[in-house]
């Protein structure tokens, strides 16, 4: 039983370094080991949308605050 298992074990482990390494897998293979360098571009990407959303954030806010500032002043003219 054991000689039957380790046969088979083997055999197996043949097919399997017969797919990794045939040519149809040649390009499935290179994409995923580029990943890594893919993510630091995202990563990059990421941060620099992150800090001009929040560029675009933070002066949104100071002209609803310019906004809101011009409002009370008119109404405190109109008051007095």
């Amino acid at each position: 039983m054991r000689v039957v298992i380790t046969v088979v074990s083997f055999v197996v482990f043949l097919l399997i370094v017969w797919w990794a390494y045939s040519g149809r897998q040649k390009q499935r293979f290179d994409e995923a080991a580029n990943l890594p360098f893919a993510d630091d571009d995202m990563q990059e990407r990421t941060v620099e949308e992150q800090l001009a959303e929040n560029r675009r954030n933070s002066s949104s806010i100071k002209s609803a605050d310019q906004s809101a500032a011009r409002a009370t002043a008119e109404q405190e003219v109109r008051h007095v």
